[in-house]
């Protein structure tokens, strides 16, 4: 039989002991606020049951997830303290029952902000935070039981200050997932006080009872224990960065338009003597509006340097690429160093549709594309992720992109003619291996065993001559034939190897030769016009051999293939140090030309002088060029 751990039992009952006791406290203050109304000097009891509920559903959620989190002890106190002020003052103890309320506010819910960080590194500063702010929160809570207005506003200024000091602190001696966690904080406090100025506003122009500024002030103080519990529980759920970016940006803004607009309505009103009248505050309206969204991307660009990282640096960029290009390293160190330039979660290089390096963590949907050519071809693509928060990429980075999208394009070209560089010459050393089995095994199959029986048949005339000189003249007539056997097969290997035609006739007329019997798909003869210059320069035995093979190859090809009867040979010396052989038809492909026997010969006897094949086949016909060094490379 199996049982729960006591510590986990302890654990949950403990739990459960205390919801039971916070959800009794929410009860018994809901009642006491619908039995005994507070009056209208006591309205803010309305605030503390608010908050109280509030801090409980907080406090449940963080136990919930976290059982041993500092943090959800402190909002349990806060919410306690919160949600048995109503109580207390019921009970005819309003001093008390406000000092809860202050102390809960002011000493409980900041020292449960404060440890969002599971573990808190060692700082001497802050525990001095701490110290802060229970002494400045306990000083506000004698002021308001004192009921000097004066002391109480001053502490809690004290009290807000020391918050946001150990808030700071808490920023610098965190990183990663802990610093997300202040950073929520921030966007808390900022929340609440963005709110407290928008209720002060509104209750010097709107007309709000007491009950509605206390509902207000009460929805108003939800920012923070909401903040602490998001940090605690789910700090990655959003990106914290983005909401205080968007809420930061919207606040200048606001500011900016209202300070603009006050600004020209206050001059206006200097010269003229009268604020504008009907029609100029259409026009600044107008004016702000133009202005708006170029004044916003600046003040965006500057957001996102302060909360993403600076901008990327396009010199920085190519210095840090090129060096990286120079060095011969990898595509992913590549994809590291632009990631890190730019400052984007993920770098991607993609070619056909996969990707052949990353560097950081890609999202398919948030993305943007940037193709890669060179030489007008089209090598790949550079696929790069979005920051958070955007939806392009910010003006700095596009810039570096676009200029390292050229020599990226260039290294990939260059990696990619390096395999196939490779590739090529794996499938060289491949034909050369099977030449040389195939000469091995004609010269030991064929021409060995014809040598070894002359060998023996030359013994056996020897013997027979002084015995049998009849029998040793027809022995040495058979050897003669052998020998001749022998002699055919030599010049069968031989002429595998070279063609015969070629040092008989020449490279022109070798290949008018050996096409003159081909004929159409459908039987009549192919005529094939050849154009050469009159006199060919000695070309190299290799060089000689590859045009002629490319020649009679493509005209075979021409004659299985297409349904013309007539073909044009092209042979010409475009640069003193080139050969280009030309062979094209003017009939219709019948089928696509596919890789055979014959194509992987030419190009692979191409591809060993180190020149380039190039087949193109269309409807109105096809093209094979080879373009043959004359000087070959060693």
């Amino acid at each position: 039989m199996t049982g729960r751990h006591p510590a986990t039992l302890l654990v949950g009952t403990s739990l459960a002991a205390l919801w039971t006791g916070l959800a009794l406290l929410v009860a018994a203050a809901l009642a006491s606020l619908w039995f005994a109304p507070p009056s209208t000097s006591d309205q803010w009891a309305i605030w503390a049951v608010m908050v109280g509920v509030f801090l409980t559903g907080s406090c449940v959620t963080v136990t919930a997830r976290r059982p041993g989190s500092a943090a959800g002890r402190f909002l349990a106190v806060a919410a306690a303290a919160l949600l048995a002020a109503p109580l207390v003052l019921a009970a005819g103890a309003p001093a008390l029952a406000s000092a809860l309320a202050v102390l809960a506010a002011t000493v409980t819910v900041p020292l449960a902000a404060l440890r969002v960080v599971a573990q808190r590194p060692p700082s001497r500063m802050l525990r001095w935070a701490d110290v802060a702010v229970v002494v400045t929160g306990t000083g506000c809570a004698v002021a308001a039981v004192a009921g000097v207005e004066t002391a109480q506003v001053g502490a809690a200024i004290a009290a807000g200050t020391a918050m946001c000091a150990g808030t700071w602190v808490l920023f610098e001696v965190t990183a990663g997932d802990d610093r997300r966690r202040v950073l929520w904080l921030v966007l808390g406090a900022a929340g609440t006080t963005l709110g407290g100025m928008l209720l002060f506003a509104a209750q010097n122009s709107l007309p709000m009872g007491p009950v509605a500024t206390v509902v207000a002030t009460g929805v108003l103080s939800l920012p923070m224990p909401l903040a602490v519990t998001v940090a605690i529980v789910a700090p990655r759920r959003a990106d914290v960065r983005v909401v205080i970016r968007g809420a930061a940006v919207l606040i200048v803004m606001l500011g900016l338009s209202a300070a603009v607009y006050e600004g020209i309505a206050a001059g206006w009103e200097m010269v003229v003597g009268a604020r504008p009248g009907k029609g100029v505050p259409a026009l600044l309206a107008a004016a702000i509006a133009a202005v708006y969204h170029p004044v916003r991307l600046r003040v965006e660009a500057s957001m996102d340097e302060m909360l993403f990282g600076r901008s990327a640096d396009p010199v920085e960029a190519l210095t840090r690429l090129g060096t990286d290009l120079t060095a011969g390293a990898p595509p992913p160190l590549w994809l590291h160093t632009l990631r890190v330039t730019l400052g984007v979660p993920g770098i991607a290089l993609r070619q056909d549709g996969a990707d052949i390096a990353t560097a950081g963590a890609m999202d398919d949907g948030h993305t943007t594309l940037t193709p890669l050519r060179a030489g007008g071809e089209h090598v790949g693509d550079l696929v790069v992720c979005l920051p958070p928060g955007h939806l392009r990429l910010p003006r700095a980075a596009t810039s570096v992109v676009e200029l390292v999208a050229a020599p990226l394009a260039q290294a990939l070209h260059a990696a990619r003619l390096s395999e196939q560089l490779r590739v090529s010459r794996g499938r060289v050393v491949s034909a050369l291996e099977e030449e040389r089995r195939r000469m091995r095994r004609d010269l030991h199959d064929g021409l060995g065993p014809a040598l070894t029986g002359i060998a023996y048949t030359a013994d056996a005339a020897v013997n027979l001559i002084a015995n049998d000189p009849e029998r040793a003249a027809q022995t040495l007539r058979g050897l003669r034939a052998d020998i001749g056997d022998a002699i055919t097969e030599i010049r069968r290997i031989v002429y595998g190897l070279r063609p015969r035609a070629l040092d008989e006739l020449g490279l022109v007329d070798a290949v008018r030769q050996r096409i003159a019997p081909l004929r159409a798909a459908d039987g009549r003869a192919l005529a094939v016009t050849i154009e050469a210059p009159d006199r060919l320069p000695p070309l190299p035995a290799a060089v000689e051999v590859a045009a002629y093979r490319v020649a009679v190859e493509a005209v075979t090809n021409i004659a299985r293939h297409s349904d013309g009867t007539t073909a044009a040979l092209t042979l010409e010396l475009p640069d003193p140090a080139l050969l280009r052989v030309t062979v094209a038809d003017s009939g219709r492909c019948a089928e696509p030309w596919t890789p055979g026997v014959g194509i992987q010969s030419m190009s692979e006897r191409v591809e060993e002088i180190g020149g380039t094949l190039t087949i193109r086949t269309t409807p109105q016909g096809a093209t094979v060029t080879a373009d043959l060094p004359l000087a070959i490379p060693a």
